[in-house]
């Protein structure tokens, strides 16, 4: 590791620079900051070995029986990051791996220390890999009838790994078990093999990575195949990195300055994020155990510059009520939202339109299936509310869609009971 004295300097620096830039009374800036948690199972990951043989005295075996040995060891540092998010009121959306997720759920004081977690603020979410990428972590819904174009690619790695546990139904089914445990919902993931893998009930995915582009961003709205999703994109802040070959760089003065590095950037574009904008933020729940001092001066950042984050969950129900006080950002998504969201059974539906026109306003389901119109007729401008009543629906997601006089904008909203 790294002496004191080389993890001072730069970041000192920078702080005090910022503060006297006068970059404070940022809280109306929308950030998010998520940690992914690894299964843990590969076995050329030299860093992911390092943590466990440092931690076990030995270099394990193989982690590919699924003994949870990565998730025991990093376990304490879990409970040390929360902690020292709590401490700066930063709120962070942890993203599990299925592996995670069965580990708490052998010890009830783990559940009931994640439960205090998510009554603070923070959020479960969930992480998955698909057969593609070097740390998948034995679950997928390829190879289960359905052909896909690239199976060929990934068949024999997958008949001879070892690693396979099962398809994504029973991988959800750990988080779903400790959201349950928990009076949770989970609705956000990061999620590889995206339209083989992705669980229906996650509605909002992250993407992004190293590339500086991906820091702040607008959210994007698709349909995999019918359901909508929101993408959000975020930036890497990692004590890992790879040189120009793709390798692993294992030097931690190296990592460190490049974790820096990247820090640095956060910060100075701060004051950049315009009101439709989120800033995205990302890095594993193993960066934190090897430089944790790195993710403190981030959440002391925010916390002295009063950027006020919020889980991604809590960040995109209130997005569309913070964008309606903004008269600019307003005539650009036509302050449409519903409220509460999620909700049993009972919702307002608030929307604002520029021009007086003939305006349908209609729920669907998933499916794309009409449920039930609301509004079809002539409607004046400016601001309106209608409540919905789905007392004779089943739970799951739902999209109301306002068309008409050039506007067709759809939002979601999860029913449930």
């Amino acid at each position: 590791m790294l002496k004191t004295k080389q993890k001072i300097c730069y970041f000192t620096l920078l702080l005090i620079f910022l503060t006297i830039t006068n970059v404070f009374g940022q809280g109306d800036k929308k950030v998010f900051i998520m940690v992914h948690f690894e299964a843990g199972r590969d076995t050329t990951h030299p860093l992911i070995n390092e943590i466990v043989s440092d931690e076990l005295g030995y270099p394990p075996d193989s982690l590919t029986t699924n003994n949870l040995i990565f998730q025991r060891v990093l376990w304490p540092s879990v409970v040390d990051m929360v902690q020292i998010a709590d401490s700066f009121n930063i709120k962070l959306t942890l993203a599990l791996q299925s592996q995670m997720a069965e580990y708490i759920l052998r010890d009830t004081n783990k559940i009931n220390t994640f439960n205090s977690w998510v009554q603070n603020g923070h959020e479960l979410a969930m992480h998955h890999h698909g057969v593609n990428h070097v740390d998948w972590g034995g679950y997928t819904n390829r190879f289960q009838g359905v052909q896909y174009s690239d199976d060929y690619m990934w068949l024999d790695q997958f008949q001879n790994s070892g690693l396979y546990r099962g398809n994504m139904q029973q991988s959800f089914n750990y988080l779903q078990q400790l959201a349950t445990e928990i009076n949770d919902s989970i609705v956000t993931g990061c999620i590889t093999d995206t339209q083989i893998d992705k669980p229906s009930e996650i509605i909002y995915l992250t993407k992004g990575g190293e590339e500086q582009a991906d820091l702040i961003a607008s959210p994007d709205t698709v349909l995999i195949p019918n359901n909508p999703l929101c993408f959000l994109s975020h930036f890497q802040v990692v004590s890992v990195f790879k040189d120009s070959n793709k390798k692993i760089i294992e030097d931690d003065n190296i990592n460190h300055q490049k974790a820096e590095e990247a820090l640095g950037y956060v910060m100075s574009k701060i004051n950049q994020i315009d009101d439709d904008e989120i800033m995205g933020i990302v890095f594993h729940a193993f960066d934190y155990y090897r430089f944790p001092d790195i993710y403190r001066d981030l959440f002391s950042f925010f916390n002295q510059n009063q950027v006020y984050n919020k889980s991604i969950k809590r960040l995109m129900d209130n997005s569309i009520t913070d964008i309606s006080n903004n008269s600019k950002v307003a005539s650009k998504f036509f302050l449409m939202q519903n409220y509460p969201n999620p909700f049993n059974p009972n919702t307002t539906i608030n929307f604002s339109i520029p021009h007086e026109g003939i305006y349908s306003l209609k729920i669907y389901n998933s499916l794309g299936e009409e449920v039930e119109t609301l509004i079809s007729q002539e409607i004046s401008r400016g601001n309106h509310s209608i409540k919905f009543n789905a007392k004779n629906l089943s739970s799951g997601l739902y999209i109301y869609r306002l068309a008409g006089n050039g506007i067709n904008i759809s939002k979601k909203m999860i029913l449930l009971r």
